[in-house]
């Protein structure tokens, strides 16, 4: 940044900032005699305590947090260098709009390098820190105080009278709200809150690293579309490789991956059908698959599968896999009773009504736990813990290692089994193969299931190298009836295991 552009920020912002340390006893007692003459609240904080709020500290305003602050920033002013601690304030500062740092805001508001900005445009972003929430949506006030801010700049010869003419012209907004990649800000959350579980003890001007499984090429696909979508993808160590909770972080950052509980539809019918191998049954076991209903608890129930597109002859669980029958699917959960996948799920802590209804997915997870049900089929049985960070280092000390961590809860001979039927899902040779169409987009061969409800579709499948699991729908549960949108699940898992 160029010396006019600091002496602006210093000149608003912390004008002794070279000569204090820490904090400006003056300026104190000076905002203390404004505010209770004016009845105001402004505050007295230099920048390097600015600075320590916005990494240590939290917005609320209390007593013992104004010490510590005050503690806090001359201890740092005694351990860094002026320049070093202005440019750290620089990086972590908030301007509106989920923007923080000099750099991003200049891209996002003006579309240009820090560097670049002329005077109106950083006074601009100077008058944005006082209150940056209400002046970014308020841009008719923000001009006021921009200009504001201009008189004192000039009262104190900061500026010339030619730029003060200048730069109080009604500034131009160039706005670039494309500057950061929203699957990367999803991931790098996770990475965070991660990394706080880990409980590192750190100390002020740390240098950390941590290394995460991160894939740039599969996370990186952006969709235009009115719903919404979101995947994660892991690799057979359960390191977590991409992750996109949402298709718009700046919108939104609720993250659906991990924090979305919906019914999973027919993705539970692997798990059904591990239970039937493991209660005895077959893979060549066959039902006739027809419109089905039946007597539960003195009321008729009906089944149909999607579509309303039946078979109308006996299949075995090969092609009803593939094709999700919900007629088979029904008669084989009846026939082990329906307390067997109940108790299954309890090994995930997922506890659940044995109701007939549960064979067609009618149990709430989050894509998150879906995914870490599926490395059972992905690794043939083990069932893994997911983390994003491999390792940490501070100082070029390596202090964390993550050991991929799983747990055996089942047997791997029927994992494999119900693997190997997974592939037939996108087996145009199958009839109603709910993925065939996908087949001839795959790179490599895949085994997988879909599973659709009537407010979400999903896609969940992997090859020899990654698990991917795709959803899609609306985040606000609207009825899920637009084609486009439901095929986005799959559109996702194509895109993101074909670049693994």
């Amino acid at each position: 940044m160029n010396q006019k552009n600091i002496d602006i920020l210093l000149a608003i912002e912390d004008q002794s900032f070279y000569q204090h340390s820490g904090f400006n006893v003056g300026r104190i007692f000076k905002t203390i005699f404004s505010n209770l003459k004016n009845q105001k609240s402004e505050g007295a904080s230099t920048i390097t305590q600015q600075y320590i709020k916005n990494v240590y500290f939290s917005n609320k305003k209390t007593f013992s947090r104004k010490i510590k602050e005050l503690y806090y920033a001359i201890k740092l002013e005694q351990a860094v260098p002026k320049n070093q601690i202005l440019e750290g304030y620089l990086n972590c500062i908030y301007f509106g709009n989920d923007i923080y740092g000099i750099a991003d805001a200049s891209k996002y508001y003006f579309n240009k390098d820090y560097t670049m900005l002329s005077i109106q445009e950083m006074t601009t972003l100077v008058a944005l820190l006082n209150a940056p929430t209400y002046y970014s949506e308020h841009l008719d006030q923000l001009e006021l105080r921009k200009n504001t801010l201009l008189k004192t700049l000039f009262k104190h010869n900061i500026i010339t009278f030619d730029e003060f003419e200048i730069a109080k012209a009604p500034i131009q907004f160039h706005y670039n709200k494309n500057i950061y990649n929203s699957n990367l800000l999803f991931y790098v959350d996770h990475v965070l809150k991660e990394y706080e579980k880990i409980n590192i003890p750190n100390k002020f001007n740390q240098v950390i690293e941590i290394e995460t499984a991160y894939r740039p090429s599969m996370n990186e696909i952006n969709l235009k579309t009115k719903g919404d979508y979101a995947s994660i993808s892991v690799d057979k160590d359960g390191y977590i490789l991409s992750l996109i909770g949402g298709k718009n972080y700046m919108t939104s950052n609720y993250n659906i991956v991990t924090k979305g509980k919906r019914d999973i539809g027919s993705t539970i019918k692997p798990l059904l059908y591990y239970e039937a191998l493991k209660c005895g049954f077959s893979i060549q076991k066959a039902y006739y698959s027809s419109p089905y209903s039946f007597i539960y608890h003195n009321e008729q129930v009906t089944i149909k599968n999607n579509n309303s597109k039946y078979p109308n002859r006996k299949i075995t669980m090969k092609e009803a896999l593939a094709a999700s029958d919900n007629i088979y699917a029904i008669k084989m959960h009846q026939e082990m009773g329906f307390k067997t996948l109940a108790n299954h799920l309890k090994k995930y802590k997922i506890i659940v009504e044995p109701l007939p209804s549960l064979a067609l997915g009618s149990v709430g997870m989050s894509l998150y736990d879906l995914t870490r049900i599926y490395t059972q089929f992905f690794t043939e049985g083990k069932y893994y813990s997911l983390s994003t960070i491999k390792k940490v280092k501070v100082k070029n000390k390596l202090l964390y290692t993550k050991k991929p961590k799983y747990k055996i809860l089942g047997d791997s001979k029927y994992f494999k089994q119900i693997k190997e039927l997974m592939q037939y899902t996108f087996d145009p040779t199958i009839p109603n193969a709910t993925a065939a169409t996908l087949y001839p987009y795959l790179k490599e061969k895949c085994y997988g299931k879909s599973g659709s409800t009537l407010y979400d579709s999903y896609m969940i499948g992997f090859n020899d190298k990654v698990l991917v699991a795709a959803w899609s729908g609306y985040i606000d549960n609207q009825e899920l009836n637009e084609i486009e949108v439901k095929q986005l699940a799959r559109k996702v898992f194509v895109n993101q295991i074909n670049f693994a």
